[in-house]
């Protein structure tokens, strides 16, 4: 049930949405569509975006990660961080055209987990918990680059197959060029994962929080999954020397399994996941006071 307090991130869909209708606009008829619209509104969005972030963390007295609504919410603005970021850096031709719809959906996906009782129920005021989840995160947030990479690629691709040889072929890059920008995110996002699961394992191990067989715990399992998956990409690229469409299949299916990881563990029962619990007894667990 959507109350005042979704109003400001509504404001920040409404705004990714009219960004991603842009995006894709500027692509088909770029005099009708203007690019400033894209930025404008992106812009906006993730700086109402970053209040509302600052704003639950305040609320919660943690980071905003003690519900899925949450962690959704924080995931989506590392996503727009990194992009924004990279974009700077390598200035990404018409990446926003396949990226801000994904977020836009996943926006609106997000409003679906707030009913107000899935919590967190361990601790988040935590060295550990910390440093595990901000690379997770970030990582995450490349990987989803990645996959908006990926599926450029098939798409500026089947342009050649076809020889669609229109206003969106002209407005992709090559494919030397996603590849390589396919590359650089998975490698920049790989090390972060690798990072975030080892601190997972020094927060279990010292708070004892899934007790002596974690490592048979759903959350972890995948999480080593999703790690080995990206692996396997790299392997591929660099000993393998694969590219192209292979590495963007498996980029997309990596990207489908980070997101199952991430949501798909609250309905196996996780322990490592969110649970339903009484906002008194939720209040207790943000309670405790913070140690390393």
């Amino acid at each position: 049930m959507l109350t005042i307090s979704h109003i400001p991130f509504i404001i920040v869909i409404i705004l990714y949405f009219v960004s991603s209708v842009w995006a894709v606009g500027s692509i088909k008829r770029p005099f009708s569509f203007n690019k400033r619209v894209v930025k404008w509104c992106m812009m906006m969005g993730f700086f109402i975006h970053s209040g509302f972030l600052v704003f639950l963390g305040l609320e919660s007295n943690s980071i905003p990660i003690t519900n899925v609504y949450e962690s959704f919410i924080s995931l989506l603005w590392c996503i727009l961080f990194v992009y924004i970021n990279l974009d700077y850096l390598y200035k990404l031709p018409s990446l926003d055209a396949f990226l801000l719809p994904v977020i836009t959906a996943l926006s609106i996906w997000t409003l679906t987990f707030d009913n107000g009782n899935l919590f967190i129920t361990i601790p988040l005021q935590k060295f550990w918990l910390i440093a595990h989840i901000i690379p997770i995160f970030i990582g995450y947030a490349t990987f989803t680059i990645s996959f908006s990479l990926s599926v450029m690629y098939l798409t500026q691709q089947r342009q050649l197959k076809h020889k669609l040889f229109g206003p969106l072929f002209s407005k992709l890059p090559s494919l030397e060029g996603i590849d390589t920008l396919m590359w650089k995110t998975i490698s920049f996002g790989f090390p972060l994962l690798t990072l975030g699961l080892i601190f997972g394992v020094f927060w279990v191990k010292t708070q004892n929080i899934l007790g002596e067989m974690w490592y048979l715990d759903y959350k972890v399992i995948l999480g080593l999954a999703t790690w080995l998956i990206y692996a396997a990409l790299l392997h591929m690229r660099l000993v393998a020397s694969f590219h192209g469409t292979k590495i963007a299949c498996l980029t997309i299916a990596g990207f489908c399994f980070v997101l199952f990881t991430f949501i798909g563990t609250f309905f196996m029962g996780s322990k490592h996941a969110f649970q339903t619990v009484d906002e008194q007894s939720h209040t207790e667990i943000l309670n405790i006071p913070m140690t390393r």
